[in-house]
């Protein structure tokens, strides 16, 4: 036995303040009255006198225990006891999810193993129960009895996120260097490596299933102006022999793609799919079904390719407003004098008509006939009333499909050599399309002007302008989406999300989103309703691979040759506030009826 507070026994110097205060107890004296009545109206006129011996009774007594214990019960006293704590952690990753060949679900006959272990415990401590995805983490306080701890694991269900390998064996160490734990249960997927930590008591579900799966599915826009996207598929083979996979991809519930793929033993292949027609959803499904079905199915949605987002500068800012036609770009527009070199920075490129930066742009920019005398980028600028084209690259991204023959021009200008900016259309007074790479951007120089954008009504000045904008934006790669149980930052107007199983959530700007781990589609509800879907996918062909599941590398430091019972402080506070409170209300009570009684009496 122990005091966790040893100081707090000087409080014990209260008790002789309690033997002076009944030194000046009510004293007895002799006083002749005439009448019984004026005995009793002298009962309220008592005396007090200090000094002599005092008169303890049982009350004295009664309170010198109250205080003793008040004092001992802030002094902390503890007793050692002999126990077990137990940790469970159970693994409830997607790969938990896979069926087995008893038809039972590795997740299931985890949990059923689990359950036994626990049912031939003593219960002799405290029960911890973990899980591992996303991350570990403890699913509730403590519980002091094994019925409270089999009531808790009965009640966690597999996610669909994967594990996190290093964080999890982190997680087993710390364990299994708890020295106040006696045991540890793990019940998982993946088998230990030896040497295994004598706290540790691994139960290894994780056998062998073949399993073929989608590992990412991504869109992609690859010219600006096309409605069309390009899907890229990632599916695989975990088995020992040679499948043929079938692979249906829909939009907003009806087929836009379609393909088969025979794929050797552990192999993955890529499937493009270079034109599917727009839709607000995809779903792309593999067959046939196998041991694990959540990752026979994955989620795209046209809201994840990117938008081109364009500062158009011009003293005319009206001539872009036919930009705003082309699907993927939003413009804003903005004249000279009220744009500022730090707005750029929230741009994907800047377009500047008849205009020039003042400094060099932070941003992938487009000159369309800046004006002489320019002293950011150095162009030298001859005027013509009339631009004739006579030659260009027939092999450059700017001019790729572009029908040269049929542009009609008038006025520009014509630009001479430049330090960094190369040539790639060009005519009988010089350059009239420049480009080039400066300080990890990307600038083009026109001598005439593409603008308005007047889509199909001028096709070959359109193309060309497509071309532009889609080499400054740097079309073409692919959106890396989004995988359950990663967290993302909510955008702005975003006041809730609705998960995929149908649930709301609220949700804050600006701030990281935790509630991930389910597959799907997820409604971000902005102002007045409006839901913008994003999809989640395991998209994690390590998790998929059920045929080989990696061992755990678990040290534990001090772990000892034996996993033994511990000796933990157990307080007795409790039961001395018990006592404290009892003896009070009696005290209380008795003194009470001594009162009425003296009261009642005649």
């Amino acid at each position: 036995m122990g005091l966790l507070y040893p100081g707090a026994l000087a409080f014990f110097a209260l008790i002789p303040v309690l033997v002076l205060a009944y030194l000046a107890k009510e004293r007895p004296s002799r006083v002749t009255v005439s009448s019984v009545l004026a005995f009793r109206a002298l009962r309220g006129f008592r005396r007090e006198r200090f000094g002599g011996w005092p008169r303890l009774d049982w009350m004295f007594f009664a309170e010198v225990l109250i205080l003793s214990l008040v004092v001992l019960a802030l002094a902390g006293p503890f007793i050692w006891k002999r126990t077990a704590p137990l940790a469970v952690v159970l693994d409830n990753s997607a790969a938990m999810q896979a069926a087995t060949r008893l038809g039972k679900s590795r997740f299931d006959i985890a949990r059923e193993k689990l359950d036994a272990e626990l049912s031939a415990e003593d219960g002799g401590g405290e029960i911890s129960v973990y899980v591992t995805a996303p991350q570990p983490r403890r699913v509730a306080p403590p519980f002091s009895t094994l019925t409270e701890a089999r009531l808790a694991l009965s009640r966690i269900k597999p996610t669909d996120a994967p594990n996190d390998q290093t964080t999890l064996e982190n997680f087993l160490s710390n364990l299994a260097s708890e020295a106040r734990l006696a045991k540890v249960i793990f019940a998982g997927a993946n088998a230990l490596a030896a040497p295994v930590p004598a706290r540790i008591h691994p139960i290894a579900v994780g056998d062998a299933v073949a399993n073929v799966a989608i590992g990412s599915f991504s869109l992609r826009r690859e010219v600006l102006g096309a409605e069309a996207l390009h899907a890229s598929i990632t599916i695989a083979n975990f088995s020992p022999d040679t499948r043929t996979l079938d692979l249906v991809v829909t939009g907003d519930g009806k087929e836009v793609a379609h393909a088969k793929e025979a794929l050797g033993a552990r192999e993955t292949a890529t499937l493009e799919f270079p034109a599917i027609p727009p839709a607000r959803i995809y779903e792309a499904k593999l067959a046939p079904d196998d041991a694990l079905a959540l990752d026979n199915v994955a989620y795209a949605t046209a809201g994840s390719v990117k938008n081109v987002s364009i500062l158009f500068i011009s003293p005319t800012p009206a001539d872009a407003e036919g930009l705003n036609s082309i699907p993927g770009v939003a413009v804003t527009a903005k004249s000279p004098d009220s744009y500022s070199p730090d707005e750029l920075g929230t741009y994907d490129l800047a377009i500047f008509e008849y205009a020039a930066p003042k400094e060099l742009p932070g941003v992938n920019t487009m000159l369309v006939m800046p004006p002489p005398g320019d002293p950011v980028f150095g162009l030298t600028v001859t005027p013509t009333a009339k631009v004739e084209i006579a030659g260009w690259r027939t092999t450059d991204t700017l001019t790729d499909s572009v029908n040269f023959r049929l542009l009609s021009l008038r006025g520009g200008e014509y630009f001479g050599a430049h330090p960094w900016m190369s040539q790639v259309v060009g005519g009988n007074g010089g350059a009239l399309v420049l480009k080039g790479e400066r300080g990890a951007h990307r600038f083009v120089a026109t001598g005439f002007n593409p603008f308005p954008y007047l889509g199909r009504r001028n096709l070959p000045m359109s193309v060309l302008t497509l071309n532009a904008i889609s080499y400054l934006a740097g079309l073409g790669g692919s959106s890396s989406g989004y995988r359950t149980g990663q967290p993302w930052l909510v955008p702005a107007g975003v006041a809730r999300v609705i998960l995929p199983s149908g649930r709301k959530v609220g949700a804050h700007p600006g701030t990281l989103f935790t509630d991930v781990s389910e597959q799907g589609v997820y409604e971000l509800v902005g102002a007045g309703g409006a839901q913008t879907p994003r999809a989640v996918n395991l998209a994690d062909l390590t998790e998929s691979d059920l045929s080989s599941s990696p061992l755990l590398k678990v040290e534990a430091a001090n772990s000892g040759s034996t996993a033994e019972p511990v000796m933990e402080k157990s307080s007795v506070s409790d039961y001395l506030l018990f006592a404290i409170i009892a003896l009070t209300a009696l005290e209380a009570l008795i003194l009470y009826r001594r009162h009425r009684t003296i009261e009642a009496a005649p």
